[in-house]
């Protein structure tokens, strides 16, 4: 009975204790707040670069003025094509030969550089874009699908006729998506740029009129002048002339004598000079043959041209001539001078 009670007493004094303890109120235990981050866009890059015919067959080693050709350009972009604001290639005379990257200009010139830029989605342009013969055939332009990742662009485009002659043409291309540092590529196969000339003749026809047997260089009515002869040439060039060495007339024909002598009867002899000065001025040859009355060792003449307005013929005739009108034709030309 004892042991009884003392078991019963312990178990409310237990009861007690519980009851007498306080509540726990818990506060909140956790907090969160926003978070972000922005990943940069990948950099473009250009893979290859190189100047092709205009069918896209093959590379090309040379150039030559108001000759198409086309210039490939291949870029990648991890964000698609699409993120690309421009891709532009510079199509340069690296003077020095160097293959430096400083060397590359940063507007055209129409003896020495063009740049060639697409513009997202299609726009396609050239500098120098006013007063000059170089051309982006932007018809021909073809940009590949911008949703991809990488592709060609192929720029069209034809040399001017100045761009100088050398053997040192390079390219250089930059992709640029505006964020970042572009893709660039530099091509330093070194084109050879050929020769290039153009002439022309703004004098219809030379007439002396009515002149005597036996007239000699130097007296008064054998000159003549060509009113104009405009040179267009992209290097070093030479002014020639020629003749046909038969004139004919209703009675008969004149021979030209290159020599100059006219002894026989008949013949006639022309010197010509780029110059109104008789003392230097030479024989004009038959043609084909010509004989040069200019050599020039400049780099070419501006892209309007050259123009020669004191283009001057002396005519001779042999102490016998038949009585007649003679007509001929004069042949003047530009040639390589290189």
């Amino acid at each position: 009975m004892i042991r009884a009670r003392t078991l019963i007493s312990i178990a409310v004094a237990l009861a007690l204790v519980l009851a007498l303890m306080p509540t726990m109120a818990l506060a909140d235990t956790g907090g969160s707040t926003g978070g972000s981050f922005t990943a940069g866009a990948d950099d473009p890059t250009v893979d290859a670069v190189g100047i092709y015919t205009a069918d896209h067959l093959s590379t090309v080693t040379s150039m030559g003025p108001q000759t198409e050709y086309a210039v490939k350009v291949t870029v990648s972009d991890a964000n698609s094509l699409d993120n690309l604001n421009t891709v532009k290639v510079t199509i340069f005379y690296d003077a020095d030969g160097d293959d430096d990257f400083s060397d590359v200009p940063v507007s055209g010139d129409t003896q020495t550089c063009a740049i060639l830029t697409w513009t997202n989605p299609a726009t396609w342009a050239i500098d120098p874009d006013t007063d000059t013969s170089w051309s982006i055939e932007d018809g021909n332009c073809e940009a590949p699908t911008l949703t991809g990742g990488s592709g060609d662009f192929w720029f069209h485009f034809k040399p001017g006729k100045v761009a100088t002659e050398a053997l040192d043409w390079d390219a250089y291309a930059v992709a640029d998506d505006g964020g970042g540092t572009p893709g660039t590529r530099y091509d330093s196969t070194g084109y050879d740029m050929n020769w290039y000339g153009e002439i022309t003749v703004t004098t219809d026809n030379v007439v002396w009129g009515s002149v005597s047997p036996g007239l000699d260089f130097g007296d008064v009515g054998s000159d003549q002048t060509v009113t104009s002869v405009k040179y267009i040439a992209n290097g070093a060039y030479d002014e020639e002339v020629a003749a046909t060495d038969t004139w004919t007339g209703a009675s008969g024909n004149a021979t030209l004598d290159a020599t100059g002598t006219c002894d026989d009867a008949n013949e006639f002899s022309l010197k010509a000079d780029d110059t109104a000065t008789l003392g230097s001025a030479v024989p004009v040859t038959a043609s084909p043959s010509y004989v040069a009355i200019d050599v020039t060792d400049d780099l070419g003449t501006p892209e309007a041209g050259t123009d020669v307005d004191t283009n001057t013929l002396w005519l001779k005739l042999a102490a016998t001539f038949v009585g007649d009108t003679y007509s001929g034709t004069i042949y003047y030309k530009i040639a390589n001078g290189s």
